[in-house]
């Protein structure tokens, strides 16, 4: 006999998540930040890209707009 598990008080819906984005020392929200550099290389001028990654700060946790179903609870959509 299959046993039916309770979840008394869970909801399905996911109401928030982690940002992927983070704020630079200057209140910046971005994904990624760089920096441009000039690299002088047989006397010539050259502008590179680099990628900082230190004093960032994550946003945190964020509210969604549209609740999401979550991915682990057991769930029926449709019966058909």
């Amino acid at each position: 006999m299959a046993r039916v598990r309770s979840f008394t008080g869970a909801t399905p819906f996911v109401l928030t998540r982690r940002s992927s984005l983070y704020f630079d020392e200057d209140g910046d929200l971005a994904h990624e930040f760089y920096e441009e550099t000039i690299v002088t290389k047989n006397g010539r001028k050259k502008a590179k890209l680099k990628r900082i990654q230190k004093n960032l700060t994550p946003q945190g946790i964020i509210k969604l707009e549209i609740p999401c179903i979550h991915v682990d609870f057991p769930v029926v959509l449709c019966e058909a």
